[in-house]
């Protein structure tokens, strides 16, 4: 969960805040009604405000959102900000927004549950011939060089390596595993051409991502991983660009490749990649090839394989299991079936610890607990 040092950041990020505010100023008319979703503390809400909207539904489930009817009182906004301390899959609306502006992307824009949040927002929550923000994301790919990147990858291991242990699952793992950049990937070590792979148009119907593309080198050099990064359309001509050498609050995301591959004038990069739409799986195929034909490198690669589970764990997951609750479940039903409206989170636990075959854990721990399960679904 994002801190408030972590939204100061991201308001603070002068190239996504200038599209964004110009946006709003152009989207947001006198006695428009907004929805922010996401709004964390609030920046986009005090912005519409400020350019004249009548109401602003401020949603989040994140509590950073309380601070937001503070700053409305600091900047002489009060009476104008509606908070929600829910998901927008919880929000009614007592009448349509005129415009709805979020900012949900993690490093890529793939990530959580985005696109069904704002598919959802459009069709219940906004008005006919409303305005969301933004509008879609375009999705970029190039091979990097960057020794620093592949020196910190290669550390996951190397404290086994170093006391004579083999680590090759941790290996594994690791170059199977999307990553951020942390801000270390430059404009001058992408080695091979650009290319877009994939489209977001937000609010729309979205099957997994998925693209094809092939890449030509820009110098010879060390292949380590793919960056992928995007190219944002806030709203019509405003947008930005988060790919290397920019400075932005978004990381370039990394996708491991599994061994070094050397880089020369006339290789062809053949990518295929893909990502469901929740943005938890990713796959990527390399081949690259000389220009004589012959293959250098040839790799699938998935975020499957860089997730250690189990047989067991993978059954769980799988959509015809058939689940029992668990010891915790069991008593996480019970509380929840004592939340009546009469008796106290403290009265709760007391209760639970006092049944039978309630394990005999500290008064604190318990407390915690049911205080847990009435912040997340009680009312």
């Amino acid at each position: 969960m994002y801190s408030v040092l972590n939204y100061g950041h991201m308001a603070a990020d002068g190239v996504r805040m200038d599209a964004y505010a110009r946006a709003i100023e152009r989207a947001v008319k006198p006695g428009s009604v907004v929805l922010d979703i996401g709004a964390g503390t609030g920046i986009l809400t005090l912005l519409a405000v400020r350019a004249g909207a009548r109401r602003v539904h401020a949603v989040d489930p994140n509590p950073a959102v309380w601070l937001i009817p503070e700053l409305a009182r600091e900047n002489g906004f009060e009476g104008r900000i509606e908070i929600h301390h829910t998901t927008s899959y919880e929000l009614t609306l007592p009448e349509k927004a005129d415009v709805i502006v979020s900012d949900l992307r993690g490093s890529v824009p793939t990530h959580g549950d985005h696109f069904a949040v704002l598919r959802d927002a459009k069709a219940r929550l906004l008005a006919p011939n409303g305005t969301l923000i933004p509008e879609r994301d375009e999705l970029f790919v190039s091979v990097f060089e960057n020794e620093e990147m592949a020196g910190w990858l290669a550390r996951g291991s190397a404290g086994f390596e170093r006391r004579g242990l083999a680590s090759e699952s941790i290996r594994r793992s690791i170059l199977n595993t999307p990553l951020a950049d942390g801000g270390r990937l430059r404009a001058s070590d992408l080695l091979t051409t650009s290319a877009p792979w994939a489209k977001i148009e937000y609010g729309a119907e979205h099957a997994p991502l998925e693209g094809e593309v092939v890449l030509a080198p820009r110098r010879r050099g060390t292949a380590h991983g793919l960056a992928i990064w995007f190219a944002a359309t806030i709203l019509g001509d405003l947008g930005f660009t988060t790919e290397p050498g920019t400075s932005m609050v978004y990381s370039r995301f990394v996708l491991p490749l599994v061994e070094p591959v050397e880089i020369d004038h006339g290789d062809r990069v053949r990518l295929l990649l893909r990502v469901d739409d929740q943005g938890q799986r990713w796959a990527w195929e390399t081949t690259i090839t000389t220009e004589g034909g012959d293959v250098k490198m040839r790799a699938r690669q998935s975020s499957f394989f860089g997730m250690p589970t189990s047989p067991e764990a993978l059954l769980r997951g799988s959509s015809s299991f058939t689940p029992l609750p668990s010891p915790l479940g069991e008593r996480a039903k019970r509380a929840l079936s004592m939340m009546n409206g009469e008796r106290s989170i403290a009265e709760i636990a007391t209760e639970l610890a006092a049944l039978p075959d309630t394990p005999d854990l500290p008064a604190a721990t318990l407390l915690e607990e049911v205080r847990d399960l009435a912040a997340r679904y009680g009312r």
